[in-house]
């Protein structure tokens, strides 16, 4: 908990890759990876999607 996150993301359609319970959206492009930086500051475990319903990753922070 409250450790540094680096979540880089690429793609090959255009998206947006949404963080569960930490209401971040960023969004991805194809050919330009995309990367975000936030301090995980919540426990539990935590749905990283690309929009509309692909799941990429769980993220468990304890």
């Amino acid at each position: 908990m409250n450790s540094p996150v680096l979540l880089g993301v690429t793609s090959d359609v255009a998206a947006e890759v949404h963080v569960h319970g930490y209401d971040l959206v960023y969004p991805v492009r194809p050919g330009s990876p995309a990367c975000v930086l936030f301090v995980a500051g919540r426990t539990g475990v935590f749905d990283v999607e690309a929009h509309p319903e692909i799941l990429l990753l769980q993220l468990e922070v304890r």
